[in-house]
């Protein structure tokens, strides 16, 4: 019995769209769609964006950017663009002996350490490739501590002119910590780490971009959006900041099918563990769906679902005992008898379950719910 896997593609352009329109008209606005875009699948995503304008795909890494390349030329024609319209970048960089499959695919390395800046230029030395003729991008650490050229390095870096040359360096970026937080004093912090860099560079690099916020750094405002911004979470319906209203359009909507309606008896437990127990006669939904497919065990005896009435309306349920690997099980007793039937489907994300609500009662975020989801669902765009 298949679930319903729904991904709305005219929410994904409109989310978009609205980050973009928060842009000065100058400002780059790309999209991160490494991880098959958030899971949802990266090649209808990426065409969906080609149309609604955007041409900066970030992905994590080479073979990521690879699959999206063997498609774009198809996509791309469609739009009446060609390949060299848009750009893939790697946020990951290049690994060792994969700077030639780089320049070869023109596809662009984000250069996260000084040691990989270096080998870099070397590499395309030892190609015997123009200086400048294949681009790249440096990052720069400013407070993550995760990725990036440390102070030491970048000033390695800087000293050598002619390597920045070779290196085809276009672009510096750095990624922000806490945009989520937007009062959060490391924002101005790294805000100010970043503009020094930005400096210091463009002093070599004149025609320099520069690129600090992803979806949350975008909504701090004009102070953070520089030359490029790259959104991700935003795009996918996800709040990039949780503690105010989502202006964003929700992408995913999954509902499973009912298995069985059971009715329970006083002294019944459900689940492995029998970790819920009822105290009165009940009735439960056992639903197709579980830690397989992305339904979380954290959500046991915390989650909800929604049953929908006709005409909009409709009732929460609470998922009851553990989630097993291909199976939810969820309490109905509220509910009349028949109300819920085998065969019905179930909302565990929607207009009704948001994904943040979700991830929330899971104890995490809405970018691992998205990624979590399973292979098993059969998908089906709409827009």
């Amino acid at each position: 019995m298949n679930s319903d896997l729904v991904i709305h593609l005219n929410a994904i352009a409109y989310n978009w769209l609205q980050l973009k329109a928060k842009l000065n008209p100058t400002v780059e606005c790309g999209a991160v769609v490494k991880a098959d875009a958030y899971g949802l699948g990266v090649i209808p995503v990426v065409q969906v964006l080609l149309k609604a304008g955007c041409r900066h795909f970030y992905v994590a890494s080479l073979q990521e950017a690879l699959f999206v390349q063997g498609q774009l030329d198809e996509i791309v024609e469609a739009h009446g663009l060609s390949t060299a319209d848009c750009q893939l970048y790697v946020l990951s960089g290049c690994a060792p002996g994969e700077e030639l499959v780089f320049a070869e695919h023109r596809i662009v390395p984000v250069l996260i350490s000084g040691e990989m800046f270096f080998r870099w230029c070397s590499a395309l030395r030892g190609a015997g490739l123009r200086s400048g003729s294949v681009s790249s991008v440096l990052k720069v650490d400013t407070g993550m501590s995760r990725l990036g050229l440390s102070q030491d390095e970048f000033d390695l870096v800087v000293a050598s002119p002619k390597d920045l040359q070779t290196a085809g360096v276009k672009r510096l970026m750095s990624h922000l910590a806490c945009a989520d937080e937007p009062n959060h004093p490391q924002n101005e912090r790294q805000l100010q780490r970043f503009q020094r860099y930005a400096s210091r560079l463009k002093k070599l690099l004149p025609s320099l971009k520069c690129g600090l916020a992803n979806s949350a750094g975008i909504l701090l405002g004009d102070d953070y959006h520089f030359d490029t911004v790259r959104p991700g979470i935003a795009i996918y319906g996800g709040n990039p900041q949780l503690r105010a209203e989502n202006i964003f359009r929700p992408v995913v909507e999954l509902k499973l099918p009912v298995l069985q309606v059971r009715e329970i008896s006083s002294d019944a437990c459900v689940g492995y563990g029998a970790t819920y127990c009822f105290s009165l006669p009940a009735r439960v939904a056992v639903v197709a769906g579980g830690y397989a497919d992305g339904l979380f065990r954290a959500l046991s005896n915390h989650g909800e679902c929604w049953i929908e009435k006709k005409g909009g309306k409709g009732w929460r349920a609470p998922i009851v005992g553990r989630i097993s690997m291909d199976s939810t099980i969820v309490d109905i007793s509220h509910l009349a008898e028949g109300t819920v039937k085998a065969g019905d489907r179930l909302e565990f994300i929607g207009k009704n379950i948001s994904l943040d609500e979700v991830a929330e009662k899971a104890g995490t975020i809405g970018y691992e719910v998205l990624t979590a989801l399973g292979h098993r669902y059969l998908r089906t765009y709409k827009s």
